[in-house]
């Protein structure tokens, strides 16, 4: 599952992960931030939910391997980003929001650090190999005292073949107890997801974490 991966799953149109609507568990949870911050925004495909993030006074700083998914965002908001280049990055702006195109392991080399961070899609976007790398990552762009808000889902049986990934409780505490303290804020079953409802899946879960970094 490397970038070419990534890149045909966009040129296909096979994006299953992307929500159109703002995810519920972001918007219940964040009016408790300070909204001064900027929001980190890993692996960010086109998410809707930076607008929001940027409409509550975030600067946000999206990071995206995919072209496609950076042309596109700019274009369903009927945005004209500037653009120029940063770091190992080719960074879009416009107004709150950065996107920088390129791989988000390569991010420590900006130098930035965060208090907040937004992972809906991420984590569950990638295999077991590379989650320990990424949580990782997290650890070292996350101030301390810090927080992430993160969105998994849990299904079964669990094949684990394609993207998004079942991650359950135990392996997010593995992955990130290390350096930050977990929390479970909630656990919302989606008794009408259509592979529950065809019998595929026996469950569909989707769990939400607030992790603080030590």
């Amino acid at each position: 599952m490397d970038a070419a991966f990534w890149h045909q799953r966009w040129e296909e149109n096979r994006i299953g992960f992307h929500q159109s609507d703002f995810n519920r568990w972001l918007q219940e949870w964040w009016a408790a931030q300070a909204m001064d911050e900027p929001v980190l925004v890993p692996l960010c495909g086109k998410s809707r939910d930076m607008v929001w993030l940027a409409e509550q006074g975030h600067e946000v700083h999206g990071f995206e391997l995919s072209p496609l998914a950076v042309q596109q965002f700019f274009a369903e908001q009927a945005w004209a980003p500037q653009e120029a280049p940063e770091g190992p990055y080719q960074r879009f702006a416009h107004e709150r929001v950065r996107l920088y195109l390129g791989d988000f392991f390569a991010a420590r080399q900006l130098g930035r650090r965060y208090r907040l961070v937004y992972d809906r899609a991420s984590l569950i976007a990638l295999p077991a190999e590379m989650r320990a790398r990424y949580a990782e990552q997290l650890a070292t762009m996350v101030e301390q005292g810090g927080q992430i808000l993160l969105v998994t889902i849990e299904y079964q049986p669990d094949p684990q073949q394609q993207p998004p990934f079942s991650v359950c409780e135990l392996e997010v505490r593995r992955l990130f107890e290390p350096h930050f303290t977990v929390e479970v804020l909630g656990r919302q079953s989606e008794a009408d997801h259509p592979k529950v409802v065809s019998g595929q899946l026996s469950y569909f879960d989707e769990v939400c974490y607030r992790l603080v970094r030590r």
